[in-house]
């Protein structure tokens, strides 16, 4: 069996179809930065796009829709060492785009941390006037507590404690070690010893990190892309500045989320890894303790830099 497949072992195993449904189209897109990128999907895998007065380049692409007119197109880009990922959503029925650009390495001294940042335009159609409304950062998330399951060992409670602050239980009152034994128990038993090992490292991470980060708490932002669909961004920069070394955390998850039927698709990064996931959620009614806990993290929240659209006004809605 070897050691655990950690691509499979957390959110990807049941992952929803990729789409295939932009094959053969292409998009203008007017962003609200002045920007304007051409996209053109020659087939369901393929990539041709250009900023404007720049040259096309191929790229691959994979694509999960958000609902029957919105993709979550994800391109990790050729060419820069891997550093730039491009995540487009593509809002078909309001002519409206998202922008998510994720950059990695972009601190000296933790290279663990990936920069995300949201950019907003439109889709240009020849004959049409540019829609007047845009998507936008919301706090309409705000107070929230979601369980989203991934796979039938693993949920994960999303307390939206604030609209840029996220904290995550599994809201049966456990620590992180006592959950990661549940969920490694079949491999903390298995008779190969390779595996038994590797489980019992992944424990011992977590016993280490809980004398430096005692709570999960992590800056996250909300984009309101329509009445059923919210984008959600969490990265873990409070832990890897924390960590020893800056060796722990650092990645996060993007989802697009209907809201109204509590089902995502998204994508799961980290430096130099990006796997795209689907989950389902229900709604914890009752809210939860772990909510009401003051921060430990006054001084950190006042240097975060991987989210920068945490420092921008959010527009009233």
């Amino acid at each position: 069996m070897g050691k655990i497949n950690r691509k499979f072992f957390g959110r990807s195993q049941y992952k929803a179809p990729f789409n295939y449904e932009l094959a053969g189209r292409h998009f203008r897109l007017l962003m609200d930065d002045g920007r304007v990128f051409s996209l053109n999907f020659p087939d369901g895998k393929t990539l041709e796009w250009a900023e404007e007065g720049g040259s096309y380049q191929c790229d691959s692409f994979q694509c999960l829709k958000g609902d029957d007119a919105t993709y979550l197109v994800h391109v990790r880009l050729s060419g820069c060492d891997g550093r730039f990922t491009y995540n487009w959503v593509l809002d078909t029925a309001q002519r409206l785009v998202t922008l998510v650009v994720m950059e990695q390495r972009y601190e000296p001294g933790y290279d663990r941390l990936v920069r995300t940042i949201p950019y907003f335009g439109a889709i240009d159609i020849p004959g049409l006037e540019l829609p007047v409304i845009r998507h936008h950062l919301s706090a309409r998330m705000a107070g929230e507590h979601i369980f989203w399951h991934y796979n039938p060992g693993m949920s994960l409670q999303h307390i939206y404690h604030a609209p840029h602050v996220i904290r995550a239980s599994t809201g049966d009152g456990k620590t992180p070690v006592e959950t990661m034994r549940t969920r490694l128990a079949d491999l903390l038993s298995s008779p190969d010893p390779a595996v038994r090992a590797d489980a019992e490292k992944v424990i011992e991470n977590f016993k280490l990190r809980e004398t430096y980060y005692p709570i999960y708490e992590e800056p996250c932002f909300h984009v309101w892309i329509k009445e059923n669909l919210n984008l959600f961004c969490f990265a873990e920069e409070i832990m890897c500045r924390r960590s020893p070394n800056h060796d722990q955390g650092g990645g996060g998850i993007l989802l697009l989320q209907d809201i109204e039927r509590l089902v995502d698709v998204g994508v799961c990064f980290n430096v130099d890894e990006y796997y795209m996931c689907t989950a389902y959620g229900d709604s914890n009614e009752n809210g939860d303790p772990f909510d009401t806990l003051p921060s430990p993290y006054e001084e950190e929240w006042k240097i975060l830099t991987s989210m920068p659209s945490i420092h921008w006004e959010i527009p009233e809605e």
